[in-house]
């Protein structure tokens, strides 16, 4: 991309002499500028200005303004209207400057320099000047010499109230507000959105009533300008400061670096911050291998009396865990044999910590305690562990904390387990998004509630880099890495919620990303190769010739461990022999089976991390980017491409069904352009093209192959597509493994069956194999919402318009100096003011129910009873049935409901879940199963015959 070198002009604006006297047209003045105090002709804009300040200092405005007095509200000009002729309208001459050009610079007499780009032009009319004074660009030029006394307006300016401001004066404009508002936005270049416009006026009506406000006698004072850029600078500031970290970074050439917003800042911001430090403390403990929770005053390994009238059995905690929404302390019963001998029994025992009394102080011996069994026995391992292990989170807190009676060394900081998410993506810092790559780091608390963690305010950046000169995000990775280490020991921080100093350990809990990504942060060569699985050895190839059984793709391969990635990074050629790898008892070097350097080797260094485990699948690109963009183009351009009457009429459907009330987005693109669908667009076609293919196109033998796909496909979009299981977890897990091989056999049968040459093989794609991945990561980390990138992908358009408006000199300090101010500044007002998330994905969330829409409700002096189906007419909700299914509707996942002639009042019941039966079909409301979430919703809780 070559770079624009093109100097932007100033240009002459002509404008017809003033009708009447006392009416005035501004232009931008080119040639000679004229002194309106004495004058005095000069050939420079600067030399005008510089002459101004010397010599005519009283009669200069400054950028800020001082009112301490109500009446000084109104804006005092002390000269009336010029002369009409002291404008040059007849100049030719065109004055020049070069646009963002240092060389171009000038320096005045005190050695200042002054940018001819910002400097703006003068003429005799003092209130033109006040305002260019007040809202160009040169304030900015000149903040670096501005001080507190230089922003404030002299007096003598408020000496002549209303001295302009009548309808003849400010001519062509209403009143004074009205031009300085003008001028303000059409003065010069700088541009404003009206977004920030909005703002803008907002934020002038509140001053202007807090300073109407403001009691007599007391100064009402705007900031200077760079007590707000600047803030974070000034030893006198008070606001809090979020540390933005340079550091160096791995290049082609040469090191470069970046800035950095390392993720401990972040937490410390966030625990002491009262609303978010008790949401962001995880119970349990879910690092790998891993089952202690550590928020409690008692730790595993102590001793405890129970509240009970039986002071000889006590209780030897393991390891805390909720369940119901109680915490419970998982252990072993404490039983005194004598006064000197106590027996540990070897069942375990789960106790509500509330039954726990207080912690056993003596001294503990080995001789003293016994294992329980059939018969006193020595110590088992693990109960030798509990008693005489040493845990590397217990800190004993300073002696200075503590009071004089109690003993140090039975004194530990609390520990606060915050587990945390992180994501990373790219983006493009040019609005056409093809050019100027960057790549960031993104973090989230993985303890907060759904909705709140895929909040925009909620999302913590981390760091952003250009990826160029050898320089990507992976680079960021040892600065990353490093604070992990340390966060994974503990971090001391203040926690507003205890009101005290506790260590903090924050676990990496997965890493977010999409799928190229994925493997770049394993280490792996990429998709297209011959081992594309980060979690198994699968051999996958595209060539016509590699045929398998539909077994082969739907069956557990040899594992991927963290053992084996350990091995493949000890060597930098990647040629260290991986044991067991493609075959038992056979050796594989890890460079033929796609392991390379990738410079992710650090992540290894992390306990918490397992890159078999901790990369999750991610469905917005393994599923709505995946298998469901493969097939919709396949329907579009391979099996209907010359079959334009088809596309038409199914065109026509998809039209019709936007009067859907079921559907929170309705589907308005043109099937014709399915290859450049957005993840939101595909989220939405899928859960209606699948029931209008079964009812409208089922006798059309061209599409008797790829309709059991969308079945399928949308069976399991419908199951994934939740956020939370409330009950048969097991149950969900079964459906949710047997509809992936499901939709693979309907692949595999699609690719065998069809003649058609344009036609691919799907099934050996990597991303179709991923998902016989996703029950495993649905049962390690629940829903797989819980972990799709949609909110990060989001989250770009906010680093994309930080960096639309630096001078693309230091991007990355610009972004996270940025971030960090407003990490401040929320933490500051309020204690959690929130972004305001634009990010709006169409979810119905709240209970809104319109009129003629179906919904499932259950009545309110009855909430446990079984949910029933209710189109909603008027005030009054007519009940539906759902008729016996038949093998044809469950292998088309739909069912079919007919009226009762039951009703009730809207104000009986409570709304349950929305439901989509747009289509009526003989008699019958088809309900639609492919809608996300109505599949489970509607088994678990409606239907019984399966």
């Amino acid at each position: 991309m070559q770079k624009n070198t093109r100097q932007e002009t100033y240009k002459i604006v002509k404008t017809h002499l003033p009708k009447r006297q006392g009416k005035l047209n501004f232009s931008i003045n080119s040639g000679v500028f004229t002194c309106s105090e004495c004058k005095k002709e000069f050939e420079k804009p600067w030399l005008l200005k510089r002459h101004s300040k010397v010599h005519h200092i009283s009669n200069q405005m400054a950028t800020n303004t001082v009112l301490n007095k109500p009446e000084q509200t109104k804006l005092i000009v002390k000269n009336t209207i010029p002369d009409a002729n002291v404008f040059d309208y007849s100049s030719d001459k065109d004055d020049s400057s070069s646009i963002g050009d240092e060389e171009n610079n000038i320096v005045d007499e005190e050695n200042n320099i002054v940018d001819n780009f910002f400097d703006i032009e003068m003429n005799s009319n003092p209130v033109f000047n006040a305002f260019f004074d007040i809202f160009s660009s040169a304030a900015a030029a000149d903040e670096v010499s501005m001080t507190d006394d230089d922003s404030e307006i002299p007096e003598e300016v408020f000496e002549t109230i209303g001295a302009v401001n009548d309808l003849t004066s400010c001519y062509p404009f209403c009143d004074l507000q009205t031009m300085i508002l003008f001028a303000f936005i059409n003065g010069d270049n700088d541009m404003i959105s009206q977004q920030m416009l909005k703002k803008i006026l907002l934020a002038m009506n509140l001053i202007s009533k807090i300073q109407q406000e403001t009691p007599i006698g007391r100064t009402f004072k705007l900031p200077c300008l760079d007590a707000l850029l600047n803030y974070q600078a000034r030893k006198k500031s008070k606001m809090p400061v979020f540390p933005s970290q340079r550091i160096s970074v791995p290049g082609s050439n040469r090191n470069a670096f970046a800035h950095i917003n390392l993720p401990p800042n972040h937490l410390r911001f966030r625990m002491a911050n009262p609303k978010k430090s008790k949401l962001i403390s995880f119970m349990p403990d879910c690092t790998p291998n891993q089952s202690i929770c550590l928020e409690q005053d008692v730790w595993f390994g102590n001793i405890v009396y129970l509240k009970t009238n039986d002071c000889s059995i006590c209780f030897l905690v393991e390891s805390f865990h909720t369940a119901n929404k109680n915490i419970f302390a998982r252990g072993y019963l404490v039983r005194a044999i004598s006064i000197v001998c106590y027996g540990i029994e070897v069942a375990v025992t789960n106790l509500r910590v509330e039954q726990i009394s207080h912690v056993d102080t003596t001294p503990v011996k080995r001789d003293h305690y016994y294992s329980i069994s059939s018969s006193l026995t020595r110590l088992s391992p693990a109960h030798d562990f509990l008693l005489f292990g040493v845990h590397s989170m217990k800190k004993p807190m300073p002696l200075s904390v503590l009071p004089g009676n109690v003993d140090r060394d039975a004194v530990f900081y609390k520990v606060r387990i915050v587990s945390i998410i992180l994501f990373t993506d790219d983006t493009s810092g040019n609005r056409s998004k093809q050019y100027n790559p960057f790549e960031s780091w993104l973090m989230r608390c993985a303890a907060l509630p759904f909705k709140d963690r895929n909040s925009i305010a909620n999302i913590q950046f981390l760091s952003t880099i250009p990826k160029k000169d050898g320089a990507n995000g992976m680079s960021l990775l040892p600065a990353i890495v490093d604070d992990f280490k340390k966060l994974e020991k503990g971090v001391k921080m203040f926690s507003a919620e205890d009101n005290e100093y506790v260590l903090v350990v924050a676990p990496i809990l997965w890493i977010e990303a999409d799928t190229p990504c994925h493997s770049e942060l394993c280490g792996l060569l990429g998709l297209a190769i011959t081992f594309p699985c980060r979690r198994c050895y699968i051999k996958l190839r595209r060539a016509k010739d590699f045929v398998k059984d539909l077994s082969y793709f739907c069956e557990c391969h040899e594992r991927q461990t963290r053992e084996h990635y350990v091995l493949a990074n000890s060597s930098p050629g990647r040629d260290t022999e991986i044991p067991n790898a493609l075959k038992i008892g056979m050796n594989t070097p890890a460079n033929k089976i796609s392991f390379r350097d990738r410079l992710t080797s650090h992540l290894l260094e992390l306990q918490s991390f397992d890159p078999e485990k901790d990369t999750p699948v991610e469905i917005l690109h393994t599923i709505l980017l995946g298998v469901a963009k493969y097939m919709v183009i396949d329907l579009v351009k391979v099996v209907l491409k010359n079959d334009t009457a088809t596309i038409a009429r199914l065109s026509e459907f998809l039209t019709d069904y936007t009067q859907s009330t079921g559907l929170s987005r309705k589907f308005t693109q043109n099937l014709r352009h399915s290859s450049s669908f957005l993840g939101r667009d595909f989220k939405v076609l899928l859960q209606i093209l699948p029931v209008i293919l079964i009812t409208e196109f089922s006798g059309n033998h061209e599409l008797e192959l790829v309709i059991p796909c969308f079945v399928e496909l949308d069976r399991l979009c419908s199951l994934v597509f939740i956020c939370q299981v409330t009950s048969d977890f097991d149950n969900y897990i079964i459906r949710v493994d047997n509809t992936v091989k499901r939709l693979i056999r309907a692949l595999f049968d699609y690719n065998k069956g069809t003649k058609n040459e344009l036609h691919k093989a799907y099934c050996t794609k990597p991303k179709v194999h991923y998902l016989t991945h996703l029950k495993e990561d649905i049962i390690r980390f629940g829903p797989a919402l819980n972990y799709e990138t949609e909110k990060g992908e989001q989250f770009n358009k906010h680093i994309c318009e930080h960096l639309f408006h630096t001078n693309r000199q230091n991007t990355s300090m610009d972004v996270c100096l940025k971030f960090a101010k407003q990490i401040a500044l929320q933490h500051a007002i309020d204690s959690g003011l929130e972004l305001k998330d634009n990010n709006d994905t169409g979810d119905i969330e709240d209970d809104a129910v319109q009129n003629n829409s179906f919904v499932a409700f259950v009545f309110k002096d009855d909430p446990i009873s079984c949910p029933r189906i209710g189109l909603v007419s008027g005030s009054v909700v007519k009940f539906l049935n759902i008729v016996p299914r038949t093998d044809n509707d469950r292998n088309n996942n739909y069912a079919k409901a007919v009226m009762t002639g039951e009703h009730s009042d809207v104000a009986n019941m409570n709304l349950v879940c929305k439901l989509d039966l747009h289509i009526f079909r003989n008699l019958f409301y088809i309900v639609n199963l492919s809608k996300f979430g109505s599949y489970w919703f509607i088994f678990n809780n409606i239907l019984f015959d399966e």
